[in-house]
């Protein structure tokens, strides 16, 4: 679980080509030397570490921590570029930098600064292909569901994710985060008219999880 700075991601199948950024350990070590991370690309980094994908039933353990409980991670975050990159980053990559002075490339920095607004494309037109197609690969379909909101502006996302909801085992699954994806949009006065009411459990526990405060 340890990949070079801006190397092709390998740690799981994805159906998009991502890059790898922060996956630290033992072997390469603080990739980029330890030092420290400007306020203002530490207010991006957070602000784009919102939502994790990949979530599984284990833990990583920091490979840093010399002391005490060693800080434990689970999940990715997925950032994606207006130039049409998408890099991922463990959960832990917050705490590497807090903690053991890790800097990601100023490459992948730069690119915080570029992901306001998406523009529609070949990443998005992928992602809603995949909700809406019942035949590919499940765990696909989750992370698309969470990853295509980053569109929210665009119709086809709200679209998607009512469509979504249709899907009996898809909501078994991942009806929280299809929650969230659709809290996210009304939370950006995008709902259409979606009955609240109507919709299963699940998918109003995640709901339930944006609106908290």
């Amino acid at each position: 679980m340890e990949y070079l700075d801006l190397s092709l991601y390998e740690y799981r199948k994805f159906p998009l080509p991502m890059r790898s950024v922060g996956w630290l350990g033992r072997q390469f070590g603080v990739q980029s030397g330890v030092r420290k991370v400007a306020t203002a690309d530490m207010q991006l980094l957070d602000e784009a570490s919102r939502r994790l994908g990949s979530v599984t039933l284990g833990t990583h353990e920091c490979e840093f921590c010399l002391t005490g409980s060693p800080f434990e991670g689970n999940g990715e975050y997925r950032y994606y570029d207006r130039n049409g990159d998408v890099y991922a980053a463990p959960m832990m990559i917050l705490h590497y930098v807090r903690q053991h002075g890790y800097c990601p490339p100023a490459e992948f920095l730069e690119s915080l600064r570029r992901v306001d607004r998406l523009d529609w494309d070949w990443r998005a037109e992928r992602l809603l292909s995949i909700i809406v197609d019942e035949s590919e690969d499940f765990d696909f379909r989750c992370e698309a569901i969470i990853d295509l909101v980053k569109w929210r502006e665009d119709s086809r996302v709200l679209e998607a994710l009512v469509y979504s909801i249709q899907d009996e085992e898809l909501v078994d699954v991942a009806g929280d985060e299809i929650g969230r994806s659709l809290g996210i949009l009304m939370s950006h006065g995008i709902g259409g008219n979606l009955r609240i009411d109507s919709l299963p459990e699940m998918v109003k526990f995640g709901l339930d999880q944006v609106a908290r405060p």
